[in-house]
């Protein structure tokens, strides 16, 4: 698993400031699009880059994204075949530590079926991490796997120069990539702090889009296939009214957009 991780810099350039959003994308062309405009049109950032780890699409979306990268939308890292959400993170957090030249001092993972709905929302983040001198910052999710909670991976500010160390696990490639990495940063004291990203409105996560994908696709080579069947609708957090501020956003998005 960390065979083809290569771990953040001793001492590295930091671009302070700089925020590199990262989210991995498999065949949901539309939301990547979406997220994209998003984080371009809606967020306030003054050094925002954005990378996309594409697994082998095969609906349109390496053509898409190609096109973005081309445009200064995004950098595009574009694989083959389908990684797997977890790997494809590691991947790309790979990337930002090798790359020649100043690195970021965030990095703001995204599931592709976020959507950015504040323009405040990296400088609360970022400030609510400033404050609790966090290098974690996310929202909690409690579930009958985590009753005590655990922060959802749909949007996680990391500060990589503490956190992508070979002391604490990457990504994984099961249903619940965050879970190996939080789990050892906690037992090694990482410090973190709760953000509401979706409670507060700053981002809305739609929830389930690449299970969707998969369900509409008929994609019976996915590992989560079966469980795709009977969990691809969109549950929007539970957050009263989000459904329809996406809904209108989203068609916002597919009138004014030119990404796809």
């Amino acid at each position: 698993m960390t065979s083809d991780v290569v771990w953040w810099p001793d001492d590295p350039e930091t671009d302070a400031g700089r925020v590199a959003a990262l989210t991995v994308s498999y065949n949901t062309r539309e939301l990547t699009a979406f997220l994209l405009w998003s984080l371009r049109t809606i967020v306030t950032w003054p050094n925002l880059e954005i990378v996309v780890v594409d697994n082998g699409s095969g609906d349109g979306s390496a053509g898409m994204l190609a096109q973005a990268a081309d445009d200064g939308v995004c950098t595009l890292l574009a694989n083959d075949d389908n990684r797997q959400h977890g790997p494809g993170l590691n991947q790309g957090i790979s990337h930002l530590a090798t790359r020649p030249g100043p690195r970021p001092e965030w990095i703001w993972i995204l599931d592709s079926d976020v959507v950015a709905t504040r323009p405040d929302v990296l400088s609360a983040a970022v400030e609510t991490a400033r404050q609790n001198s966090a290098v974690v910052v996310g929202e909690p999710q409690f579930s009958q796997w985590h009753p005590d909670g655990v922060f959802g991976l749909f949007s996680l500010l990391l500060d990589p120069a503490v956190v992508w160390r070979a002391s604490i696990e990457p990504f994984n490639d099961g249903g619940d990539p965050a879970s190996d990495l939080l789990t050892s940063a906690a037992r090694h004291g990482v410090p973190t702090a709760a953000f509401p990203f979706t409670a507060a409105g700053h981002v809305i996560h739609r929830g389930r889009g690449s299970l969707a994908a998969v369900h509409a696709a008929e994609d019976r080579d996915h590992p989560l296939y079966t469980w795709a069947q009977t969990h691809h609708a969109a549950h929007y957090a539970e957050v009263p009214g989000a459904d329809q501020r996406y809904r209108e956003l989203l068609a916002r998005f597919r009138e004014e957009s030119h990404i796809v």
